[in-house]
């Protein structure tokens, strides 16, 4: 059982809280993604919350450049403001393969966003790839990951990823 309260992720606007929630996670057998039940109260405004979704999709949707290669934060941490909103929805998408692959014993956390590819849609929604550099703190490796990230503010985030598999001392002995 835990009790946290949730916060918004931008250095920025620090210790600004969006609600408090409860939380029972289970981890059955060393299986990656546990189950949880969560209740939350207080929480940010709903509306208020639409309205940011709907400018970082403005904002997204009038991306022209295209951004192959880039370093998020840059070799100093710093993220430029014209590019924290890709930061954000690469955090985001990042979110649901850490969620995926995090165990009782494997934790991993965004370190770098190297890439990002701007697919074209036949409707409306924002469709992104994105190469992210995830840090697993156990090991301390460096995993790369591939995540094609499908988002219309008001519904669902689609998430497809793949990541490089960790190699064991043997397998990586040589290579």
């Amino acid at each position: 059982d835990l009790v946290f309260s949730t916060e918004q992720y931008n250095p920025e606007q620090e210790g600004e809280r969006l609600g408090k929630c409860s939380a029972r996670v289970f981890f059955k057998n060393e299986k990656p993604r546990p189950a949880v039940n969560v209740t939350c109260a207080r929480l940010f405004d709903k509306v208020k919350r639409q309205e940011k979704d709907y400018q970082l999709y403005k904002q997204m949707k009038q991306l022209k450049t295209p951004l192959h290669s880039i370093s998020i934060p840059d070799s100093h941490g710093h993220i430029d403001n014209s590019l924290r909103p890709l930061w954000d929805l690469a955090f985001l998408g990042s979110s649901y393969v850490m969620w995926e692959k995090t165990t009782q014993f494997l934790h991993y956390y965004l370190v770098q966003l190297s890439s990002v590819e701007r697919l074209k849609t036949d409707d409306d929604s924002i469709d992104f790839d994105f190469t992210v550099l995830l840090h697993e703190f156990s090991t301390q490796e460096i995993i790369p990951c591939r995540i094609h990230l499908v988002w219309y503010p008001g519904k669902p985030l689609k998430v497809n990823y793949h990541c490089q598999e960790q190699q064991s001392p043997e397998e990586a002995s040589g290579t």
